[in-house]
């Protein structure tokens, strides 16, 4: 069975196609990056070949319109199942789940909790139901890993009446986290179970999750992809207090602050980018804001780092999602500086040059006794090869195979 998987992002389109029997293989693999006004970057990898090149796109929009022509070209156009990554599943979606009329639907009304997200996840599920409209299509959520979390972690002290209102803590990269932290673990040959874990997700969008004995304890964004560290676009924790103050000096609507948070803040508001091969780029050339702004971002991903040790009682090791962050020389200068080991010798502080290829992990120990993974991965990658531990499907693209067969 031949399966299409999307992850089309706020700021990226990728999607992979997986010949699924009795193992998961990619088969192909494409994706559109670094958009900026006048085009962006596109590849293409089946087999021996690798194409890159640029394209004049504006958007993950524009090229998401363009993927069937893509693999039409590589013979690829015979589909069977389509399995999407879907970031906000709220308290509802705790599997993967068949898309229909209806669940789209609920997708789309959970838009105002992932206003950057669930509109271009749901972009792509419609072209591929107008385009297949007779095969499956299925979707992993984002939010599932973390739905377990304790109520003292995903609970906000704010009046019962809001709580009732649906406020409270979801967490996000789930799948990422999952895949990463189950990595983790196999290469320093422990049971998932055993391990006190921090998973640290960095990108456009970034997070950190404590994963406490298999489980997700907490995570650092919240009922929103807003909340907790600096990201490319979106500001991370601002104190709620500073909303006031802003309507009030400055006139500004809730919807203009909103707006500026999730799209004018984070490296963005810091340094003019949003990408940070850029702002390396200016800081090793000494530009101060570029090497203010990769402080800042290292900053606040170490105050979590270290807020997840102390909350599980301890850390076994922390593994860290591989990105044109983790290799910033300027981030990992930062990230190391005045780091110090925990009492049982382990420093999740140390992160080496991880360069690997696709699947890879490689496992860092010429900085012992700091130990500390890089697991190059994606997140196509991640939606067929998920919920191994559960009793549900393996991944989106198990779910469309299993489902399709039933529907």
């Amino acid at each position: 069975m031949q399966v299409l998987v999307f992850n089309a992002g706020s700021s990226s389109l990728k999607f992979g196609i997986f010949s699924v029997t009795t193992e998961t293989h990619e088969v192909f693999k494409g994706s559109y990056e670094r958009f900026r006004a006048g085009g962006c970057e596109c590849r293409f990898r089946h087999g021996e070949t690798d194409e890159r090149g640029a394209v004049e796109f504006d958007s993950p929009s524009e090229a998401l319109k363009v993927v069937p022509a893509a693999l039409k070209r590589f013979g690829l156009d015979a589909i069977d199942a389509v399995g999407h990554r879907i970031v906000h599943g709220g308290a509802r979606f705790t599997s993967p789940t068949l898309l229909d009329d209806e669940t789209v639907e609920a997708i789309e009304a959970l838009t105002p909790l992932a206003p950057l997200h669930n509109p271009a996840n749901l972009e792509a599920v419609r072209l591929c139901r107008g385009l297949w409209p007779d095969i499956s299509q299925v979707a992993v959520f984002d939010t599932a890993f973390h739905l377990d979390n304790p109520a003292f972690a995903n609970t906000y002290a704010v009046p019962a009446r809001w709580r009732d209102a649906g406020l409270r803590r979801y967490g996000f990269h789930g799948t990422s986290h999952k895949y990463v932290a189950e990595r983790a673990a196999q290469e320093i040959g422990r049971p998932f179970s055993d391990l006190q874990l921090v998973s640290i997700h960095l990108g456009n969008g970034a997070s950190i999750c404590a994963v406490n004995r298999g489980h997700s304890m907490d995570s650092s964004m919240g009922m929103t992809p807003l909340e907790g560290l600096v990201m490319g676009t979106r500001s991370g924790d601002v104190d709620p207090g500073a909303f006031g103050f802003l309507s009030r000096e400055l006139q500004l609507s809730v919807q203009e602050i909103e707006d500026a948070l999730y799209y004018e803040s984070g490296l963005k508001g810091l340094a003019g980018s949003s990408d940070m091969r850029d702002i390396e780029d200016r800081a090793a050339k000494g530009d101060p804001e570029a090497q203010l702004a990769i402080e800042i971002y290292a900053y606040r991903a170490k105050k979590y780092v270290g807020a997840y040790a102390a909350a599980m009682g301890g850390l076994s090791i922390a593994s860290i999602r591989s990105s044109s962050a983790s290799e910033s020389p300027s981030f990992r200068r930062s990230w190391t500086a005045g780091s110090a080991s925990h009492a049982n010798g382990t420093n999740p502080f140390l992160i080496p040059v991880c360069r690997g290829s696709f699947h890879r992990t490689q496992r860092i120990d010429e900085l012992q006794p700091g130990k500390v993974l890089l697991v190059v991965r994606n997140h196509n990658t991640v939606v067929c090869t998920c919920d191994r531990s559960d009793d549900h499907v393996e991944s989106a693209a198990r779910a469309a195979s299993g489902l399709a067969v039933r529907h």
